[in-house]
């Protein structure tokens, strides 16, 4: 999922299949296994020890055709994984995922928490913006959407970056729980985040209440962290934010912002000029733009004054 672009096509990778626009399905390639589409046949063998990114020939469907079909096989990335990931539940798409990385400072190294895991599709750009030495921790009450999910990690190459967990971050915890049992052990998602104070960089929140899962997000998050959360309705953005300004969180730059899509599209004229014309190209905003789908809500935790001893007036657990 990370690998550099123009790497070989392995048994096991994961691929994207382009049909169409904005139609991309994912294939998981395994030796002397087929792949059937309404465009034809295609054999993985023809596709494994190959360069990704390239058009590959198959077969027809029905013998009495004579054309040779073909697909174009690309190299997974973040980027088109948002478009290919199957949907267990409604996902965050690019314009808001680039709002959503850029103010959360993410950047190598850094750690982040996110909840709730859904489809997975911020998650793979979460990992990216923290990629090769971060953390991208990431949450959900569903059971069987964190096994689905923690699978796709696995499978798109992110194990080392991403931890999946099986929690409700709604859930009063203050602290970790000792020698926790497995998930699959477990009868009902364990309470918060299960990670040590201050421990995180950034915190995002797409959950149904998140103004319920600030106490948690306050004991995992560093002094100077930013959080966001992610909430379709006015009401939700209203109620987090009265609780991001209730003491004792500490909370500063207090912001919510709207992200939408808008096109330009170029318009070519020719400019009448002594001499003769010249042509000239402009761009033209769209009359529509993509609606709403959430409100950002940004808020960054205030720095704790030192003591004399220059050490945090707060103890850091």
């Amino acid at each position: 999922m990370l690998s550099p672009r123009g790497v070989v096509a392995k048994e096991g990778d994961v691929v994207l299949i382009f049909r169409g626009y904005r139609n991309l399905q994912p294939l998981c390639l395994k030796k002397d296994e087929v792949y059937h589409s309404k465009e034809g046949k295609f054999a993985h063998n023809d596709i494994i020890g190959r360069p990704l990114n390239q058009y590959v020939s198959g077969k027809p469907n029905s013998k009495a055709d004579p054309s040779v079909p073909s697909v174009l096989v690309l190299q997974a990335s973040t980027d088109l994984w948002t478009q290919a990931v199957r949907h267990r539940t409604q996902i965050i798409y690019d314009t808001d995922i680039a709002v959503i990385t850029l103010q959360l400072r993410l950047g190598p190294g850094k750690v982040v928490v996110e909840a709730g895991t859904g489809s997975g599709s911020l998650t793979h750009s979460l990992a990216r913006a923290v990629a090769p030495s971060g953390t991208v921790h990431t949450c959900d009450f569903h059971q069987g959407r964190c096994l689905e999910a923690r699978d796709e990690f696995r499978a798109n190459g992110l194990a080392d970056l991403v931890v999946s967990h099986w929690r409700d971050v709604c859930l009063t915890s203050t602290a970790v729980a000792p020698g926790a049992p497995a998930v699959a052990q477990q009868t009902a998602p364990l309470p918060g985040f299960g990670l040590p104070a201050h421990s995180v960089d950034a915190v995002f929140l797409d959950v149904p209440a998140p103004w319920a899962a600030i106490d948690n997000a306050v004991h995992v998050l560093r002094p100077g962290g930013v959080l966001c959360t992610f909430s379709p309705c006015i009401e939700q953005t209203q109620r987090t934010a009265e609780r991001l300004r209730a003491a004792p969180h500490d909370f500063i730059d207090i912001r919510t912002v709207e992200a939408l899509t808008k096109d330009f599209s170029p318009v070519y004229k020719r400019a009448r000029e002594e001499g003769g014309g010249q042509d000239r190209v402009k761009f033209r905003a769209s009359l529509v733009s993509k609606g709403h789908s959430a409100y950002l809500t940004f808020a960054r935790r205030r720095l704790q004054p030192l003591r004399p001893d220059g050490e945090e007036d707060e103890a850091m657990a």
